[in-house]
């Protein structure tokens, strides 16, 4: 029905469908075994610099000296600072927070930053998920007699900042075991070993402090998956407890949140983060300002959180209704084309930076290809954010244009740029070209990778529930997908003003009920009485009490469609 390639990794179905699911992500079999969180977590001393920033931060403490937390305007960013102002609340010490304005400041700590530290009285700034590429900043606060403390998990690209300590998983030095942890993590491990010191003086016992940290896993979970990390080793522990504490949330914000985003407590998943939450609270920071979205998650009032998350459900509306326009005009623009090429370029000078990525991302899923989108800053210069696919590293291939940038950065699949704007037209056409010399052709081939075919004694309750003990699911380990071979399609129906499909099969005696969210336009491509082979996510819907066995579609194949 479309040109979906799938790859199937098992066939065999003889063989548990937990046990493949397990063996396919290379799980160990105690994958699902309970666990104690400190069973998986890492020593934070074994983070570069950490016995630096603490003895720094305690030092501050203990000279009654002012603090200034530096973060950044996503939600790895907003909930890093959040974590940290809720540190300093515990343990009653004052602190100021400051968040970079996405067009007036651009990204990171930089010398307004500073200044503004200067104008709280700071003389020790604390950076979440920022600093290891600001060494010109921290030179700037070393002229004023301020301390930088830099707490951040992005790439070393050069030397490293002459701050009091660099607390980065990412150092070319780093021996930490897990390197890919985000922001609020490292945010998360700063506060674990502060809080160890402080008992117990701040914290009565260590089960006190503890407490406390385990309080803090929703924020902690909510950045975790957010900023796309795998899910995987500590992320995974991290991650598993983490919406389990923001099921139960009792911070104001959350809950106030989740109430707006139609969030239900019993069925808290990554997908309520990354479509639900997440959006809402990136959108401030995207469109208007990331302060809205930080006072809302330390909120500590009912009402006062509640206005805030009426205020970021405002702003994501109006985001989605701008990003719909953007992709109108790009869909507009590429289908007007003679030729798309290897690799798309989309400029439009009045889109707002903070959306740039949405649209280039959407453009790489429809059209399966790198995408950068561009818009102008208040200097004339373009502004870019890129998305890629396959083996193709957008950042690796950015690096060889670098004398036409002010600044770039990313990784494989994600980079951002900064080009100046009489550069823009000779580094577009050298850059297109490069890639069509060096991306080939199965670079754009779309797999759907699927862990098992199945058969209808495999899909009951009791399979589809150990397979969701598997997650939380997530970037590195996906929501397993199985296949079931040659289903009958019985009835079909339109849903929600005709965005959604709704399926009900047949195969054998047993009747399944499918939905394929957003595929509403393959409604006549199916017909009553026919053969499919659907591919799925199984899962279990709870509706008024009563849990059913449901079949998410994520893709469908006729008879005369091949599989890899």
């Amino acid at each position: 029905m479309n040109s979906t390639i799938w790859k199937i990794l098992n066939t065999d179905t003889s063989r548990s469908v937990v046990d493949v699911i397990l063996e396919n992500r290379s799980l160990q079999p105690d994958h699902m075994d309970h666990f104690k969180l400190s069973e998986r977590m890492h020593n934070p001393y074994l983070l570069p610099d950490m016995k630096k920033g603490v003895d720094r931060v305690l030092q501050a403490m203990e000279n009654k000296e002012k603090i200034a937390i530096f973060g950044d305007y996503d939600v790895d960013g907003v909930t890093s600072t959040a974590l940290m102002i809720n540190f300093f609340r515990r343990i009653d010490y004052p602190v100021q927070y400051i968040l970079p304005h996405r067009e007036r400041d651009g990204y990171g700590l930089r010398k307004s930053g500073i200044e503004r530290a200067e104008n709280f009285g700071a003389s020790l700034i604390i950076t979440v998920d920022n600093g290891i590429t600001s060494g010109d900043a921290v030179e700037y606060a070393a002229l004023k007699n301020i301390d930088v403390v830099i707490t951040d998990h992005h790439l070393q690209e050069e030397g490293l900042p002459e701050a009091i300590a660099v607390i980065n998983p990412n150092r070319i030095d780093s021996e930490y075991p897990f390197k890919t942890i985000c922001g609020v993590v490292v945010a998360f491990k700063l506060v674990q070993a502060l809080s160890e010191k402080l008992v117990p003086y701040k914290f009565s016992s260590d089960a006190d402090y503890k407490q406390f940290l385990l309080d803090q896993l929703d924020l902690v979970a909510m950045g975790t998956i957010a900023d796309v990390m795998p899910l995987q080793d500590e992320n995974y522990a991290l991650v598993k407890f983490g919406l389990k504490v923001l099921a139960q949330s009792k911070k104001p914000g959350l809950i106030a949140l989740k109430k707006i985003s139609r969030v239900d407590n019993r069925n808290v998943s990554p997908i309520s983060v990354g479509f639900f939450l997440g959006p809402r609270l990136n959108a401030a920071g995207r469109i208007a300002q990331a302060d809205i979205s930080l006072k809302l998650l330390i909120s500590e009032t009912p009402e006062a959180a509640s206005n805030y998350a009426q205020k970021l459900d405002e702003i994501n509306n109006k985001r989605q209704t701008m990003q719909t326009q953007y992709l109108k005009y790009a869909m507009d623009n590429l289908s007007a084309r003679e030729n798309i090429g290897k690799i798309i370029f989309i400029e439009n000078e009045e889109w707002q930076s903070g959306l740039i990525g949405l649209v280039s991302g959407h453009l790489k899923e429809q059209y399966n290809r790198p995408v950068i989108a561009f818009t102008k800053n208040s200097d004339g210069d373009y502004v870019g954010s890129g998305r890629s696919v396959g083996s193709f590293h957008i950042t690796d291939a950015l690096s060889g244009f670098s004398k036409y940038f002010i600044n770039y950065g990313g990784h494989q699949k994600a980079a951002g740029l900064t080009v100046f704007a009489d550069k823009f037209q000779q580094f577009k056409e050298e850059f297109i070209e490069y890639a069509e010399k060096n991306i080939t052709g199965n670079e754009f081939g779309i797999k759907l990778v699927v862990d098992s075919v199945v058969d209808i004694d495999q899909l009951n309750m009791q399979t589809a529930k150990m397979i969701q003990e598997i997650g939380p699911f997530g970037e590195a380990n996906p929501e397993p997908v199985l296949v079931m071979k040659n289903v009958i399609i019985k009835e079909k129906k339109l849903l929600s003003k005709d965005k959604h499909l709704k399926i009900q099969t047949q195969k054998g005696h047993n009747l399944y009920e499918c939905i394929w969210w957003r595929n509403a336009q393959y409604y006549h491509d199916l017909y009553l009485g026919e053969s499919v082979d659907i591919a799925f996510h199984l899962n279990v819907n709870s509706w008024q009490g009563v849990d059913r066995l449901q079949l998410t579609v994520a893709d469908i194949r006729k008879k005369d469609e091949a599989y890899e």
